[in-house]
């Protein structure tokens, strides 16, 4: 009886000792570092880095950021103003992902590594 005894404690002792480890790895976040960069000019500078959730879409990460005035289409939304500052006439704000012109729009970029992404407004 002792034994067992014994070896029920042992059991409940290493139960309670490894439960809150399980708890605490189911509540972790996978997280990215975006580094973002906006630019028009003499009308806004801004440079920010974030810890965002992994997976996230840089649309999204960047409106956490900064004040985001869209336009919706059929290709998904596009970006008309950030922090006040519009593109108006023939210029747009481009987006470049680490370094790159991006070839898709702002909702199709990722975030599934640190990524850095920067804003200019340019005329076409």
């Amino acid at each position: 009886m002792k034994l067992n005894l014994k070896i029920l404690s042992f059991f409940l002792i290493g139960f309670f000792s490894f439960n809150p480890l399980i708890t605490l790895a189911d509540d972790v976040v996978d997280t990215v570092q975006l580094s973002l960069v906006i630019t028009s000019a003499d009308e806004i500078n801004l440079t920010a880095i974030k810890q965002v959730e992994k997976g996230i879409n840089s649309f999204e990460a960047i409106t956490q950021l900064v004040t985001v005035g869209v336009k919706d289409t059929d290709w998904g939304p596009q970006i008309m103003s950030l922090g006040g500052v519009e593109a108006v006439g023939n210029t747009y704000w481009a987006l470049y992902v680490n370094g790159s012109m991006s070839m898709v729009g702002v909702k199709d970029v990722i975030l599934s590594e640190d990524t850095f992404i920067r804003l200019n407004i340019e005329a076409f």
